[in-house]
């Protein structure tokens, strides 16, 4: 008995030396925004996912948002502060994610539609290279609300990966320290709606909105891009993405026509010109013409945008006036 008992005591006394040790802290330090409610959900630390903070975001907040901007981190030049200008009535969520898949835009536009919002107007953003991959599951690292996964589980994950990538970094978070470099994006986003990067009661914002990158230090990090090699040479013969929309695809795209027809919603499906210049491929926008009738933009491709290298500060992402302009020819 004496036997049992010692070790029934060594075991409650190991838990609590490890809830101590690693659960407290990382609990009272909520690195991932789990466990209290925050006045704003920006990405703060590089291992936090933007469609994560969206969700969380959008599931705290008092707004009556009727209108949404989906898709990748490209949509981070989609102004919903502009928009709300150009739209009578509208109040804008933008509910943006990491490299976002087709799955997980209908997943998130199901998610709003249970929580009771009104869909009024949406601009949703798709890419050649990223939208349609693995079947357009939405991505694993996504909210428990929007995965199905159960929120014990998804509690554990965020834990788990916490303490297996483990740094100095993470240790002076558990800390209360600071910490500053690449692990510390700290990147701001509009408390209301969730635009990244800017705050909407800034009168400069919507100002430089139309304005084109082109100061010295800009230019001269594009030319040592180009000449390393980094922003490679795109061939002038227009060439087309293999088809992409799978049969699993097509049927998130006819979900979230049904979730469109249900709100009676104003959208907008814009194909995004990246720098490969590689067009949607004829099949895949048959597919999209057919389920979105007249409300497809296909910007993909070698055309005035995709032509200028400079365009694209990261070969990944385009400059914000590119959005404006896109915005300004297709918003009606």
């Amino acid at each position: 008995m004496k036997k049992f008992l010692k070790s029934i005591f060594i075991f409650a006394i190991s838990v609590m030396c490890f809830s101590l040790l690693f659960i407290v802290p990382y609990i009272n330090a909520d690195p991932y925004f789990d466990f209290f409610k925050k006045n704003n959900y920006s990405w703060i630390y590089r291992f936090q996912m933007l469609g994560d903070l969206s969700t969380k975001k959008l599931i705290h907040s008092d707004s009556d948002y009727n209108s949404f901007i989906f898709g990748s981190s490209r949509t981070t030049g989609v102004y919903g502060c502009y928009l709300e200008q150009k739209i009578p009535d509208s109040e804008f969520y933008h509910f943006a994610n990491w490299s976002e898949s087709i799955g997980g835009i209908y997943k998130k536009i199901k998610l709003i539609d249970s929580l009771g919002y009104s869909l009024d107007n949406t601009i949703i953003y798709l890419d050649t290279d990223y939208t349609f991959e693995g079947d357009g599951k939405e991505h694993e690292y996504d909210h428990y609300l929007i995965t199905g996964e159960n929120r014990f589980s998804y509690l554990h994950n965020h834990f788990k990966t916490y303490y297996e990538n483990f740094s100095l970094d993470k240790f002076d978070i558990l800390l209360g320290n600071s910490i500053s470099g690449e692990n510390f994006p700290n990147r701001d986003s509009d408390p209301v709606t969730n635009d990244a990067y800017h705050r909407c009661n800034d009168i400069t914002v919507i100002k430089n909105y139309a304005k084109v990158k082109k100061d010295i230090p800009y230019l001269k990090k594009m030319d040592s891009l180009i000449e390393s090699g980094f922003m490679y040479k795109r061939e002038a013969v227009q060439k087309q993405q293999i088809p992409q929309i799978s049969t699993i695809e097509k049927k998130y795209l006819e979900k979230i026509a049904e979730l469109f027809k249900k709100h009676n919603t104003n959208y907008y499906i814009v194909v995004t010109p990246l720098y490969d210049q590689y067009k949607f491929h004829k099949d895949d926008l048959t597919i999209l013409n057919t389920i979105f009738p007249d409300r497809v933009f296909d910007f993909s491709g070698i055309n005035s945008f995709t032509i200028d290298p400079y365009n694209f500060p990261d070969r990944k992402h385009f400059q914000p006036y590119i959005s404006k302009k896109i915005l300004d020819s297709i918003v009606r």
